[in-house]
Formats: structure tokens, sequence, C-alpha cells
């Protein structure tokens, strides 16, 4: 799951004050227990709300005040008037809240030789939706949930998109593209669910109006796809096409010369450039390779599948091959100072939520290198 701090403070004010939906309830519950870095931002708000201070802050607010105040905005948006005290409550926490815990994490974390330009120049990294139009979209922005289109209105979620289309009859093509360091999640039309992994883009229509379902991806992403029979669903990569009626299978084009499509369930039908063509099982994978066509073998869904948790898993690979890895989810640019180093074979994992510097340090111990990370590069000799 992509960690958004602004995001999931928003859902905790509002767990907090008890006007959180079902849906974002069920969210951030299952966030804080499988996600250390949630849970840790839970810990934390849940102690600044039962401070003094925030007793104090509570019991210095005119209620009457507060409610004229606001009332004229929203009293045309809902009925509001039997939600007064409620309304009060959790403007008074977000209040708190926003002010109290921003400003005692500011002072934990920010090192005090940074200045504000020095932040200002550091821009996040965002996932964005192009429009045929030109239109760019930016879905990390948080402070719009919906936006509305002319032909259809886009929901946005913690990590992931979907939305309803308008009655229309144009196809309206788009494109995702996922940054480094994140990953996302985005329902087609059809309710076919799209995870993408990092320096990843899907191109596909909002309406799927042929007779066939056709997407294009580059990276790589996990498809679940929506049964119907009449109407193939077709990924296209630079090198095959997979052609699938409702399966759930992974998709990986990130090397130059190969693609692997690995079936999870159902069963996929997948072409290669030279025509060729194979039919795989569940638990088979088909690679393919310019110049030497399809090969077919069975593979592991826990470590092949293990970037949708954010762990990557490699045995006997080059550091050559995991250095890739680095630069997608990390933005760490690896050198190879010594040109030998980049052959050497090294067994582990890698986990997107802990710091690049854990990895180094295991590379440091078990495969005898020295690692020093400078500048956002990774020297390896």
């Amino acid at each position: 799951m992509t960690y958004n701090k602004a995001y999931f403070q928003e859902l905790i004010i509002e767990q907090i004050a008890g006007a959180i939906s079902d849906e974002d309830s069920l969210l951030l519950n299952e966030a804080i227990q499988n996600d250390p870095r949630v849970k840790q931002l839970w810990d934390e708000m849940q102690q600044t709300l039962n401070s003094n201070k925030a007793q104090t802050f509570f019991n210095s607010i005119d209620e009457n005040k507060a409610w004229d105040k606001i009332e004229p905005e929203i009293k045309t948006s809902r009925p509001t008037m039997s939600r007064r005290g409620e309304v009060i409550k959790w403007m008074s926490m977000a209040a708190l809240l926003c002010i109290a815990f921003t400003a005692g994490y500011y002072w934990r974390k920010t090192p005090l030789n940074e200045t504000a330009a020095t932040k200002q120049d550091v821009k996040a990294p965002t996932i964005e939706l192009q429009m045929a139009n030109g239109q760019h979209i930016d879905l990390s922005d948080t402070s719009k949930r919906v936006i509305n289109m002319p032909f259809a209105h886009l929901q946005k979620g913690v990590n992931g998109l979907s939305y309803q289309v308008d009655n229309n009859k144009k196809e309206e093509w788009s494109t995702l593209v996922i940054p480094s360091k994140l990953n996302y999640k985005i329902v087609l039309s059809d309710g076919t669910q799209v995870w993408l992994n990092s320096v990843s883009s899907l191109r596909f229509p909002f309406s799927f109006l042929g007779k066939t379902r056709e997407v294009y991806l580059t990276g790589e992403a996990f498809f679940k796809v929506a049964k119907n029979a009449a109407h193939p669903f077709i990924v296209h990569t630079g090198q095959t096409d997979v052609k699938v009626l409702g399966t759930e299978f992974n998709v990986n084009t990130y090397k130059a010369n190969e693609t692997v499509t690995s079936l999870v369930e159902g069963s996929v039908s997948t072409s290669g450039q030279d025509k060729q063509k194979i039919l795989l099982e569940p638990g088979y994978q088909a690679v393919y390779t310019s110049g030497s066509g399809f090969r077919a073998q069975p593979f592991d869904p826990a470590i092949e599948l293990a970037w949708m948790n954010d762990i990557y898993y490699f045995h006997n690979t080059k550091l050559h091959d995991i250095s890739d890895v680095l630069l997608r989810w990390f933005d760490v640019k690896v050198v190879f100072d010594d040109s030998g180093t980049a052959d050497e074979t090294f067994s582990g994992a890698i986990q997107k939520n802990k710091p690049v510097d854990v990895f180094i340090q295991n590379i440091r111990a078990s495969a005898g290198v020295t690692a020093v990370l400078k500048e956002g590069v990774l020297h390896i000799r």
C-alpha cells in the first residue's frame, strides 16, 4: 500500500471524531494493522489528543462562536443542524491535531541546518493521469477526492483510483503514470482491477466500446480481469500481447529484451512479435525473449507477486539487476566503481517501506562489497 502521511492524518482525525465513513474506517484499520508507519502515526496522534495541552484546548473552545462561523458555509451542502456538536468536535480535533502533531513531528524530523528553501526544492514523486487533451491530473494530491470531468467522475482513494463513466460513446483514452518509489491501483470501467508497480504506466480507455477490451502496459502490473466471454481483455506490451477472458495474472516488462507473464488463476494466451503463441496454465509463467521466443516455467506467486506487498525477493541475482530495483523503488542510482562487482550475485530481499540504508548494510555484510551512498547515488566497488 502506498503510504501518504497527509491522507492518513485526515482519516485518523475523522476516525477519532466519529465522522469517518464505513469504507474509510475499514481501510484505516487494515492499514494500522498491516503498515507499521500508519500504526506509529495512529499512536502518536492518539497520544497528542490525550495530552494536557489537548484538554486545555478543548475547554477553551466557544462552541457557539465556532458554529456561527461555519454554519453559513455548510448549511447548503447537507443537513447539519442535528450534527452541530459533532462538527464542532471534529473542527476542534482537526485544529489541535494539525497544529500540535505537525509541529511536534516537524521538530523531531527536520535537521537543524535544513532551510525552508531546501525543503521546497525537494519535490515528492507524483502519480499522474495524462489525458488525451493534454491535461495532467495529479492523483497524489489528496485535497480533492472527487474530480468531475465532462465524461467521467473520478474517485481518489488512499492507494487507488476508480471512476464512473457518463453515457459517452467515445473511449476517451488516457495514461496512468506511476513514478519511482510509489505503486498504485486503478479499477477500470468493466470492473477489472490493475495494480501498477513503480516506474510503470497503463494506457487505457475510460470506456470499452469495441469487441475487445484493450490496454497498453509498460513496467509491471498485476491484473484481476473482470470476466466477459464476449469481450476478451488484451494487454499490449512492447513485445507481447496477452489475451484473457477473465483471470488473474502478472506482466513484467522491466527488462528491455524480456517480457514475463505469470498466471495465477484462469488461463491466458500470449503471443510474441514473431507470431509465436503459448497458452498458460495456473502456476506457470511465459518468458518471452527477443530472438528466442517463449519458454514456459513454474513460478512461486509468493515471490513473484511480493512487490504488491512492497517486497522484492532475489536469489543468486546479479547486483546489476538489483540496482534497477533500487532506482525504481528508492530513486537511487547505482554506480559500479569496479565493473566486475556488477556481476556478483546476491540473495536476499528489499523492503520498500524500510530505508535503503538497510539494504546497503546487508550487501556490505553478505556480499563483501564496499557500498557508499552519497547525494542519491550508491557507489559499489
